[in-house]
């Protein structure tokens, strides 16, 4: 017969499925009483599964409140995982653009990248809002906002995660990423499809290798 879990063992299980499970997105805020109303348990196991979670990273308890879902930092191969999607998802809709012929009205993505380039010495929040506000806008043409979503999402999730090592080494590559940028709006702009999608495969590849060597460092 199977040892029954501990209170605290299944309230931990319980809110770690959640938040891997992305039920719970980051600053989700959750309580021990509301909690215990849920598990049909009292508040002590919860509290403890609290404490465990906020030493794994995964919660910040705050006095009185509960806790809210921390937004989990992304080690070297997280971060090239998702690149790797990004890559792929860009890759793909440039070839959607491709097959059904879209000619690519550039004048708002233009007018996006300007701006980027104007706030290149900006604060990094204020950067990667603009720089997302640019990924919506070349992403304009796609008609699958779950494609759409899931894509902004990646992009949320890496330029919001707390890793300082992270956010410091992509603030080095702005330059780098503006240079790409403005070669793929151009050829998007005259249609050369294959250019753009090469011209992604670079961009992704050197902030790839960047984040390889610094984790080396």
């Amino acid at each position: 017969m199977a040892k029954p879990k501990k209170l605290d063992e299944l309230a931990y299980q319980y809110i770690k499925e959640k938040i891997d499970t992305r039920q719970w997105m980051p600053q989700t805020r959750i309580t021990e009483l509301g909690l215990s109303k849920e598990l049909n348990i009292s508040r002590t196991p919860i509290r403890q599964a609290f404490q465990q979670l906020q030493k794994e990273g995964f919660l910040e308890v705050e006095v009185y409140k509960g806790a809210r879902v921390r937004e989990q930092k992304i080690e070297s191969r997280g971060a090239q995982e998702r690149l790797e999607f990004i890559e792929m998802t860009l890759i793909n809709y440039f070839h959607y653009l491709q097959i059904k012929e879209i000619i690519f009205d550039c004048s708002q993505v233009e007018e996006k990248l300007v701006f980027l380039k104007k706030h290149l010495n900006d604060s990094e929040k204020e950067f990667l809002n603009l720089e997302a506000q640019l990924i919506y806008k070349i992403l304009v043409y796609n008609k699958n906002n779950y494609f759409v979503r899931l894509m902004m999402d990646t992009i949320r999730e890496i330029q919001t995660q707390n890793n300082p090592e992270y956010l410091l080494l992509m603030k080095k590559n702005r330059d780098v990423k503006i240079a790409h940028y403005e070669k793929i709006v151009a050829y998007l702009k005259v249609g050369d499809h294959p250019l753009a999608r090469k011209q992604v495969r670079i961009l992704i590849n050197q902030l790839t290798l960047n984040i390889i060597h610094n984790g080396q460092n």
